[in-house]
């Protein structure tokens, strides 16, 4: 089986930590960024290798709503799940196409089960 590959954004170190070892332990690879640029540089250095974006809406210097454009431009089509501390109807307000949404605080198999859910992995 391939790994399908996840692409972190978020500026929290400590968050992108957990969330990577959380992933790795699931089977999936993970690259992770924390400001714009290096989000951009990932994208244009591994879009056709990337299956999911977790996208944390408040990143240092730029809104994830203007992050989630960027993506769609650059990987149409590509499934961003919204990850924040904001209730999730507030999430689906900002970003309204992202394919799921996911509160900060909610149980990490929670988590995996909206990135399985949205690879169609079960």
């Amino acid at each position: 089986m391939v790994k399908r590959l996840i692409f972190i954004v978020d500026d929290e170190k400590e968050l992108r930590k957990k969330y990577k070892k959380l992933l790795i332990k699931e089977g999936f690879k993970v690259v992770e960024a924390s400001n714009a640029l290096e989000v951009a540089n990932i994208l244009m250095r591994e879009k056709s290798k990337l299956d999911l974006i977790l996208l944390d809406i408040n990143i240092s210097e730029v809104d994830g709503r203007d992050i989630f454009d960027i993506i769609e431009e650059y990987v149409p089509g590509l499934p961003v799940i919204v990850t924040s501390v904001y209730p999730v109807s507030e999430q689906k307000l900002r970003i309204p196409k992202a394919v799921d949404y996911y509160h900060k605080l909610q149980k990490e198999e929670s988590l995996i089960k909206k990135i399985k859910n949205a690879l169609g992995l079960e």
